[in-house]
């Protein structure tokens, strides 16, 4: 599948995309997002575990970095909501926006 982060896909392909780069792509996470991890006490583990359990709850196009940023919220390993943004940047790598409690 070829993909551009410019084009707008439904939900379940970006899901689908986001699922194959945690099992075995790379997921940057921004100085941002590991400042709120800490902040939340989220480890990887935690992150990726929302990221192939959770529902895209919301997609915004972030014109500045000329890509879509998805919200993803579920349980947490702990069971507790948890949720994530991230963006799908290339085919198998996504950038870990911020995490959310």
């Amino acid at each position: 599948m070829v993909f551009d982060p410019i084009d707008e896909i439904s939900n379940s392909n970006a899901h689908k995309i986001i699922r194959e780069i945690v099992t075995g792509g790379t997921i940057i996470i921004s100085s941002h997002a590991k400042e709120r991890m800490i902040e939340r006490k989220y480890t990887a583990h935690d992150v990726e575990y929302i990221l192939l359990n959770g529902e895209i709850t919301k997609k915004e196009f972030n014109t500045k970095a000329q890509n879509w940023a998805y919200t993803i919220k579920g349980e947490g390993i702990d069971g507790d909501d948890a949720g994530v943004v991230a963006a799908i940047v290339r085919r198998m790598s996504a950038v870990l926006i911020t995490v959310l409690s």
